[in-house]
């Protein structure tokens, strides 16, 4: 019997709370594992999407380095890009069960919402999670942020993010906003556990009887978790008519694969049933079951510890290389936009990307992170390890955007206005190329002063991935 497949996550730059620094239980098996720095890189070596330019053991010597962490960081350096010579795996890291946690269980502990800079020297809110402390108190994207315990000035740089960092991480902070009416509130906010929900606003435009709609959706977390508010969302935009769909992943990191199944099986149309969303690619010591003995005795704990890893990942690439379209529900479109920044990474990519041979859905906003490949994440001791170990291709072979994917109208972001706002530009840039007069949007404010240096929003420390998990 094979073990029931439960997709992992595919995901990039995260939730405020994921990467912390790392812990969790070692799988080797019995008394004689070796060391924890040679456990992982043999088992890195093993599996590693990029393995053939990793040196054998004997020539890295993993146990010289003092800690995991450094060793680790070694390892995923080595390989670099071809185009630029930087280094190509931005994507591998060691966790300490957060990420996991966070996606699969959908809870969150902190003050559920995040600034970024509009100009060198101003802070905005850019979104507030339903259900948040931040949400309860009424912060709205578009805020001002004025003051953070009592500083006030602001400047793009590394003061300026520790002193964020610190507020975000501390029992309890006081924060001042301007409100786009231009009133100040001062409100204290402590974190506290809530449900994550990412869709952030929903709304269906009616434009002289065209109807389009719209969401924003900012974390592709467990399908079971996000279905019954997709299911409702998706029924309402089937029966208002709605033809023409944007879909704003402006800050979504990713999230499980699963989810990204999904909302692709609700956009695809149903000409696409059976046909190829995408292939999974691995090392050729996946593709061939050649692994060190320590990974051969490894068993699959925690996610199904009545298989071994090397059972997960023959079947990854054997039994589910290739994943097909099977249409979900009614919802026929003409139009298809994705909103997307720097911070649009893995799932959301991929969401693009396996649509675009049939589809040809258009990116609107700045090119995206650039994250086609993704991650099995295994236990060894307090660490969770996310080491990139396959790449996936849509049915046209596309899937090497290391350095992101292009829009297809270069349009900047603007913190200024809140969801739903037709002054936004990304939005108003998407509803004008699906053909709706500017006439009927309204007139368009001026906008603010913008440097076109908008900061990547805090904290920096953001989960990068693309992960398959299984229970």
């Amino acid at each position: 019997m094979q073990p029931n497949r439960r997709y992992w996550l595919i995901t990039g730059l995260l939730l405020t709370v994921l990467i912390s620094a790392c812990k969790k239980k070692d799988q080797a098996a019995g008394p004689q594992a070796p060391p924890i720095n040679d456990s992982i890189y043999s088992v890195f070596k093993d599996i590693y999407l990029w393995t053939d330019v990793i040196p054998d053991a004997a020539t890295f010597k993993p146990d010289n380095y003092p800690t995991v962490d450094s060793m680790f960081n070694a390892l995923i350096h080595i390989k670099k890009n071809n185009t630029n010579g930087d280094n190509l795996d931005r994507y591998s890291f060691l966790d300490n069960g957060t990420t996991s946690r966070a996606l699969q269980g959908g809870m969150l502990g902190d003050m559920g919402f995040e600034v970024g800079y509009q100009t060198d020297t101003t802070l905005y809110v850019i979104y507030v999670y339903p259900g948040s402390p931040a949400d309860k108190a009424g912060i709205k994207r578009g805020w001002q942020l004025t003051s953070v315990n009592g500083v006030t000035r602001f400047l793009v740089g590394r003061a300026t993010d520790n002193m964020l960092n610190a507020a975000f991480g501390s029992s309890g902070a006081t924060w001042i906003f301007r409100k786009p009416d231009n009133s100040t509130q001062t409100i204290s906010l402590s974190p506290a556990n809530y449900k994550l929900n990412p869709v952030l606003y929903a709304n269906t435009f009616n434009f002289n009887g065209t109807k389009v709609g719209y969401f924003v959706f900012n974390n592709f977390v467990a399908l079971a978790d996000v279905k019954p508010t997709f299911d409702s969302l998706f029924t309402t935009y089937e029966q208002a008519g709605v033809t023409r769909l944007i879909i704003d992943l402006r800050y979504n990191g990713g999230g499980l694969l699963e989810t990204a199944e999904y909302l692709a099986n609700k956009l695809a149309p149903a000409s696409l049933n059976n046909s190829t969303m995408y292939t999974q690619s691995f090392n050729n010591n996946v593709n061939t079951n050649n692994y060190s003995p320590l990974f051969r005795g490894m068993k699959a704990v925690p996610y199904n510890p009545g298989y071994f890893w090397t059972d997960i990942f023959r079947q990854e690439a054997t039994t589910y290389k290739t994943t097909n379209f099977k249409k979900d529900g009614a919802l026929a479109l003409t139009n298809l936009s994705f909103l997307v920044t720097g911070n649009t990474v893995s799932a959301s990519e991929l969401l693009y990307n396996v649509l675009k041979p049939s589809m040809q859905p258009h990116l609107i906003g700045r090119t995206t992170y650039g994250k086609p490949v993704g991650f099995i994440n295994i236990t060894f001791a307090q660490y969770d390890m996310y080491a990139v170990c396959f790449q996936i291709f849509n049915s046209a072979g596309e899937g090497s955007y290391f350095n992101g994917i292009p829009p297809t109208i270069d349009t900047k972001d603007d913190y200024t206005t809140n969801w739903g706002n037709l002054n936004d530009p990304l939005l108003r840039t998407a509803l004008t190329d699906m053909g709706i007069p500017a006439s009927q949007m309204g007139r368009m404010a001026a906008p603010l002063n913008n440097t076109n240096r908008l900061a990547i929003p805090h904290p920096n420390n953001r989960f990068q991935g693309m992960i398959q998990t299984r229970r």
